[in-house]
């Protein structure tokens, strides 16, 4: 399998490469078109995040978090407790801080290699901006839609991590664990013998998280011309066209799938193409966006796998894990659409680009509440672990 797709991957390059020197104008729009997309929806919605992360990491929280969210995380997803940082920071973020943390965390040996191709499978989502600011308020003109959008995307990835830990093997119980304050102590203590002052922590934080943004714009960049040179060859057209023909008996437009298999190779332009079309029931729209998003497209698939190179992450593990989510995110949309939207005349309400959305919608103020979201969730889940911990012990 290695030879080939290495052979696959030199075939995309070597098209690639001649399409950029046959369609230089077509090249730079797309491009154009990427780095716009990555300025105006990544940065302001992953930066801090990402900022924020670094420094959690190398203050030694995650080991702590583990202590203490232990009787939590195991009986929630068979992970240890300190993938609990992960999963909060991967639902109220976005891509790819699931990825970066999940792998910050193995080669802390604080995960196997087991735990991290669960972890990874289903804590990379898109970030709740996104959904509610970009593509509901947008590109549909309706918040009440990207709040469809956000449910089931949040939930089905939730079932797959539940589902994943109902899959693997119970770990073997710590019979000679220590008491949860000499456990607590050793922690705070290994976290002040790493502890280098707040200048270099600031610093090391600010370099990797500007590292990772700039790697992911180059992965948007790249996948948006890949995208356009599908798309200006026509095959993609035929694609649809093929696909067209196959589910003919569902009545879809030529229109949507088209946008939905752009989809498949960058969510963002995917899913404005989708919107772009009017047909005259918004479900088939919505569920085509909400496939896309669970997805996540190869853009941000190339994003996370490179990563979480050195692991023992499988790709195949990782895109099987995808298809599942798309298949249940299909699903709670179809359900959540039908319960919410009973007796609305229509649920658009207005439409604005969708980079101007994210500013109109307060994109800063959304970050800081996702922050704050991020806080509570993790003192939610504090209180209850240790409220019952007499019946855990039985």
């Amino acid at each position: 399998m290695g030879n080939y797709s290495r052979l696959f991957f030199l075939i995309i390059i070597l098209f690639l490469a001649v399409f950029m020197l046959l369609n230089p104008q077509e090249t730079v729009n797309a491009a154009s078109s990427g780095f716009k997309l990555w300025f105006s929806i990544i940065v302001p919605a992953l930066l801090p995040f990402f900022i924020l992360a670094e420094l959690l990491v190398n203050l030694g929280v995650p080991r702590i978090l583990g202590i203490l969210l232990e009787p939590i995380m195991r009986p929630l997803f068979n992970l240890p407790g300190c993938s609990s940082l992960v999963v909060v920071m991967g639902f109220t973020s976005g891509f790819p801080v699931g990825a970066i943390l999940s792998k910050k965390l193995y080669d802390e040996k604080m995960i196997s290699g087991e735990e991290i191709s669960r972890l990874v499978s289903f804590t990379n989502n898109c970030s709740p901006l996104f959904i509610i600011g970009a593509v509901g308020v947008g590109m549909f003109g309706s918040p009440f839609l990207g709040y469809i959008l956000a449910l089931s995307h949040y939930l089905s990835n939730l079932i797959v991590g539940m589902f994943w830990g109902l899959r693997a093997k119970k770990p073997l119980r710590n019979i000679s664990r220590l008491p949860l304050s000499q456990e607590l102590s050793q922690a705070l203590a290994e976290a002040r013998e790493n502890y280098y002052g707040p200048g270099k922590l600031l610093s090391d934080a600010i370099k990797n998280s500007l590292n990772n943004i700039l790697a992911i714009a180059g992965f948007i960049i790249l996948f948006s011309v890949i995208t356009q040179m599908f798309s200006f060859w026509g095959i993609i057209d035929l694609l649809a066209l093929f696909i067209l023909k196959i589910f003919s008996i569902f009545n879809l437009s030529y229109e949507l799938i088209y946008g939905w298999l752009m989809g498949l190779f960058e969510i963002t332009i995917g899913a404005r193409a989708i919107t772009a079309t009017s047909p005259a029931n918004i479900l088939p729209q919505l569920l085509a966006v909400s496939s896309i998003l669970a997805w996540s497209g190869l853009s941000i698939i190339a994003q996370v796998m490179s990563i979480v190179v050195g692991t023992p992450v499988k790709l195949s593990f990782y895109l099987y894990s995808r298809l599942m989510q798309m298949f249940l995110s299909i699903f709670i949309t179809t359900a959540a659409y039908k319960l919410l939207a009973t007796g609305q005349q229509s649920v658009l309400s207005f439409s604005l680009p969708y980079y101007k959305a994210l500013y109109s919608f307060d994109a800063w103020g959304i970050s800081i509440a996702c922050l704050w979201v991020c806080f509570l969730l993790l003192v939610f889940m504090l209180v209850a672990s240790l409220w019952p911990q007499k019946i855990l012990k039985k």
